[in-house]
């Protein structure tokens, strides 16, 4: 008999398929195979066969004479008796597949005595439509390609755990189409951006991870040891100074998919370990930019996903829909904070002040520099609000310590994000490319370090001496994956779109610092 589902615990299940799997190694049957030779996927035949056969009630095992091999995981097992049939699944999608004893013969009832639910087959055979009007692919050979011991999630219930969807995503992709198709889709637009990117003459390129100080970002880092050299070392916080270093190399334009990582808070906008694009062109300037970037994710997106009207959730779950082929609009950061009387330029105290009439905590602003404190009011008060998609330019410079200031108002830089559902999107802007500017901004930065800002620069003499050895114009952008396809896939957390998004340990206790770094040598 076949191995059908049954409301009997994991651990029974899966005892009785190790029974089958010893009974199958006693008859000289390894069912852990090397290979198998698939000529077609699951939509390749329904797409040969409803395209020669037409869907007709009276016509029984009709074919168009052409045998195809498939493979997959089985998803359903039907018996009747002396004809029999299970559903696979491949990348594509499902077919079903007929096996009749007096094609398959011996065949026939191994496949019913060691085939089970989540096995991966492979069967070769003709396509027909059956008397009910389904397709089916008949058998005239299966073989059982690797043995499961555990049961798939409930086959009409799916995988609806949200832990369990995030602990153990293989079987998300399994039991949840919708969250296997957005995992393509995430795969397409990086393809597309990335298409993009290299027709206008960009150079991919990879820089470090471990870093000897942190840089690129206004963000907390994590700290690792180097046990070789005896060091301490940053995990990347961002690219950006080593993309504008090969830029100072004469690369001119550079772009990197880089997996970052801060040491901050989770929330459903805000991972610990996440993929950013950022690329940086010479010559150009931060309206270069935002021309760009509104003109690549009209190209990408459509492309990846079929459509140009997207429904998506804002940061307070409401429903948006979003048209990204529409006019994009553009307002100035000091034209926003005006329309909560807030003056961009004002001092330190002043804002302190009025962040707290907003209801920000004085707790969460203690050590925080004049211009972190203004952007916590912009995201307490107006970035919620804003539909988009948008473009916000011009932020003040002590917000963004590598752009360049603008010629006609230093205290303002060259700079832009784009806001789409309350959504930070994109951050560009002109880059900063005088040392002496630099320096002084990285030494203000010092300074709020010094005083409780966690989130600071440092003073990096590596990236300075970079700079005094000459850069370019620049123009810079830096976009978080995550947040793109979060959006327009219609999720409402990041990691839904994240295959093994970071979650504590189960069953291993507290990690000390012994569990994680092995004794020197003596």
């Amino acid at each position: 008999m076949s191995i059908k589902p049954t409301e009997s615990p994991v651990l029974d299940e899966y005892t009785a398929r190790l029974a089958l799997l010893e009974e199958l190694k006693k008859q000289d049957v390894y069912p852990y195979v090397d290979s198998f030779k698939q000529t077609a996927h699951a939509t390749d035949v329904i797409k040969a066969i409803e395209s020669k056969i037409p869907r007709d009630a009276d016509t029984v095992f009709a074919s168009p004479e052409k045998t195809y091999s498939v493979a997959g995981r089985v998803m359903t097992l039907r018996q009747h008796g002396k004809i029999s049939f299970i559903n696979i699944q491949d990348k594509t999608g499902q077919l079903q597949i007929c096996l009749k004893a007096d094609v398959l013969n011996e065949k026939y009832d191994f496949a019913l005595k060691y085939i089970s639910l989540g096995d991966h087959v492979g069967a070769t055979g003709e396509p027909f439509i059956t008397k009910q009007g389904k397709l089916a692919l008949l058998a005239a050979d299966i073989n059982l390609l690797s043995k499961t011991l555990r049961p798939l999630p409930d086959k009409f219930h799916g995988l609806e755990n949200q832990e369990t969807r995030y602990r153990q995503r293989y079987l998300d992709l399994i039991a949840n189409k919708e969250t296997f198709d957005r995992f393509l889709i995430r795969s397409k637009i990086v393809q597309g951006l990335r298409s993009y990117l290299l027709g206008k003459e960009f150079t991919e390129i990879q820089t470090r991870t471990l870093q000897p100080q942190a840089g690129g970002a206004l963000a907390k880092p994590f700290i690792t040891h180097h046990h070789a050299l005896d060091t301490q070392f940053t995990l990347r916080i961002a690219p950006e100074l080593d993309l504008k270093m090969a830029i100072a190399g004469g690369m001119e334009r550079v772009f990197e998919f880089a997996i970052n990582f801060r040491n901050e808070g989770i929330d459903p906008s805000h991972l610990q370990e996440f993929q950013m694009l950022e690329w940086y062109a010479a010559y150009e300037n931060y309206e270069t930019g935002i021309q760009w970037t509104e003109a690549m994710l009209r190209d990408v997106l459509p492309k990846a996903t079929g459509k140009t009207i997207f429904t998506v959730y804002d940061k307070d779950d409401q429903l948006h829909d979003i048209d990204i082929l529409k006019p994009w609009k553009r307002i100035t950061f000091a034209e926003l904070l005006k329309t909560k009387n807030v003056d961009i330029f004002a001092d330190k105290r002043t804002l302190l002040e009025q962040a707290e009439s907003f209801g920000l905590r004085k707790e969460e602003l203690t050590g925080r520099a004049r211009a972190n404190i203004l952007d916590e009011i912009y995201k307490k008060t107006i970035r919620s609000s804003l539909v988009g998609p948008m473009f916000i330019t011009h932020y003040p410079a002590d917000l963004v310590p590598l752009a360049r200031v603008s010629d006609t108002d230093p205290r303002i830089a060259e700079s832009y994000q784009l806001v789409i559902a309350g959504w930070e999107i994109v951050k560009g802007y002109s880059e900063l490319i005088d040392p002496i500017k630099q320096r002084r901004a990285f030494e203000e930065q010092a300074k709020a370090e010094h005083e409780g800002d966690e989130e600071a620069m440092e003073v990096n003499e590596e990236f300075l001496t970079a700079m005094e050895h000459g850069m370019p114009p620049i123009t810079g952008f830096g976009m978080g994956i995550e947040r793109l396809v979060t959006l327009f896939t219609g999720q409402k957390n990041l990691r839904d779109v994240v295959l093994f998004p970071l979650m504590r340990p189960e069953g291993l206790g507290k990690l000390t610092h012994k569990t994680l770094t092995p004794e020197k040598k003596k």
